[in-house]
């Protein structure tokens, strides 16, 4: 091709980036091409955030009109800034490969406090302009104030340094792409399965004209049909709601064995508290159609769930922003067990629930362990760590503990590990690792309750003990209700007894959330 092609650009060095990875994508295939930068509203504007803004492409309306008006033959996007409907004309001809759509949570490290979730101390300020990001942040941590921020993405990381905020949130590919330096802050990637991102997030669209049928073959050989299959159901999700930065709604799609695992999380406004739904789909007309049922059903008005939750409870704080009874009772009790441990005699301690850090540490003086390497099961179990101990070099991410153990035993190595645990611990970390690294240290001991359970519409079930605990008290549940299982041995426990449920993949209590109403 004798033509070269005209690439549409923003000039911040986001947009810079992703022009100049199209540029390169283009030369493999032996195009050529130039960059020409074009002002839009979103960056003249700076001082209000995205949902004071009025109208939707701020980002992308100059863009397109320069492409309308054939002042350049292709159009780089952030595809999560695209309106859901292309304007009359104009058509995404292809898109990229997908950097991971997670959010970076920044935190500057005066503001670190692991026994928190998400790490930050409390009453911190937080900056995001995204609604969907105030959402989610607020629901995970209600304590914050949000502030505003504004700038290209080097912009807002020196603000945090500057110590105008405690933490920022930020999309993780934007990040990578820039090969920022973060070294003298906190980075946490955060799992898109609890922080949901926006739709097509980490995607480029290349867009062109309708009729341009030589530029649109060119784009072809360099779209991804893989990743353009998952960002569809996202964008048709998005598409729902009428599209746009000012929706507090994430969607995510991820593929699996049949298809994709769909998580949504949306509301009208990012002060209410978001509704959350889970779903499987093979197609894309399958997972819209499932979708706009689960959008309007109705929640459940009472909850049962064997588990203590505090005031800060993200489900208690849920079910109580939606009117839903919530009973919160373990059916098992706590005694700490008498236990001698060598720190010599290992390298990591690893613990598997937050009983075990409790019973621990209630013997130990954690300063003896300092030197130590630290891992944890899950979030929850992490941040009642940090009350202990100043660093955690694992954390678990799924509900299955065989997922976690083989992830933990990469982690680990040949080192020899300490796990203190219960008399009934199913030992299930342990069970990748050889022998000779495991040194297990009984220091609690569980015993049932034995409670009469009042008749509700879900159950949770948080261990197997609680499902052990649950049946020598009750002797079954109402025809018509829902169970739900923190992970796959609390769910075989059931299943001993006769009764299936709904499985919780992540130990957070946002998927309980979302399986609630799903």
């Amino acid at each position: 091709m004798s033509k070269k092609i005209r690439i549409g650009s923003r000039g911040s060095d986001l947009a810079l980036w992703q022009a100049h990875f199209f540029q390169d994508s283009l030369k493999t295939i032996g195009v050529d091409s130039e960059i020409i930068i074009i002002v839009t509203k979103g960056d003249r504007i700076q001082h209000l955030s995205f949902d004071k803004i009025e109208g939707k492409g701020f980002f992308t309306k100059e863009i397109e009109e320069a492409l309308l008006n054939n002042e350049i033959d292709v159009a780089i996007h952030s595809h999560k800034d695209l309106e859901t409907q292309s304007p009359p004309g104009l058509k995404i001809a292809g898109v990229s490969y997908r950097e991971n759509p997670a959010e970076l949570l920044l935190i500057h490290p005066d503001a670190v406090d692991l026994s928190q979730p998400l790490n930050f101390k409390k009453n911190a300020v937080v900056g995001t302009s995204s609604a969907r990001r105030k959402a989610q942040i607020s629901e995970l941590r209600h304590d914050i104030t949000i502030k505003d921020i504004r700038g290209n993405v080097p912009t807002r990381v020196n603000k945090l340094r500057e110590g105008q905020f405690d933490a920022i949130l930020i999309a993780y590919a934007g990040i990578h792409r820039l090969q920022l330096d973060l070294n003298d802050l906190r980075a946490d990637l955060l799992d898109p399965r609890v922080f949901i991102p926006a739709p097509a997030q980490g995607v480029l669209a290349f867009q062109c004209r309708e009729e341009d049928v030589e530029t649109s073959a060119i784009i072809s050989q360099l779209h991804d049909e893989a990743v353009s299959s998952a960002i569809q159901i996202e964008r048709g999700i998005l598409s729902g709601f009428g599209g746009g930065c000012h929706i507090p709604i994430g969607v995510h799609a991820s593929k699996n064995e049949n298809g994709f695992t769909v998580r949504a999380t949306f509301s009208k406004e990012w002060e209410s508290f978001s509704k959350r739904v889970r779903f499987e789909t093979d197609t894309l007309a399958n997972g819209l159609k499932m979708f706009e049922q689960l959008k309007s059903s109705a929640f459940p008005s009472s909850v049962f769930i064997s588990k203590n939750l505090d005031q800060d409870s993200y489900l208690k704080r849920a079910c109580d922003f939606h009117e839903i009874t919530l009973r919160a009772t373990s059916l098992i009790d706590i005694d700490f067990v008498p236990f001698q441990a060598d720190p010599e005699k290992c390298n990591w301690v690893f613990f598997s629930s937050s009983n075990g850090v409790e019973a621990f540490f209630a013997q130990e003086n954690p300063e003896n362990w300092a030197s130590k390497k630290f891992g944890a099961a899950g979030s929850s179990t992490a941040n009642t760590l940090g009350k202990y101990i100043s660093h955690i070099d694992f954390i678990g991410a799924e509900s299955d503990m065989s997922a976690v153990s083989l992830k933990f035993k990469e982690a680990a190595g040949t080192e020899s590990v300490l796990f203190p645990g219960s008399d009934r611990s199913l030992k299930s970390i342990q069970s990748s690792l050889n022998d000779n690294q495991v040194v297990n240290v009984n220091c609690y001991s569980v015993k049932s309750t034995a409670n009469n359970v009042q008749a509700a519409e879900v159950y949770i079930f948080t261990s197997p003990s609680n499902v052990e605990a649950y049946f020598e008290g009750n002797s079954g549940f109402p025809e018509s209700a829902k169970l739900i299982s923190i992970g796959k041995s609390t769910a075989k426990k059931l299943t001993a007894y006769g009764f299936n449920s709904l499985i919780a993949d992540i130990p957070h209590e946002s998927e309980l959330w979302a399986l609630l109403a799903s």
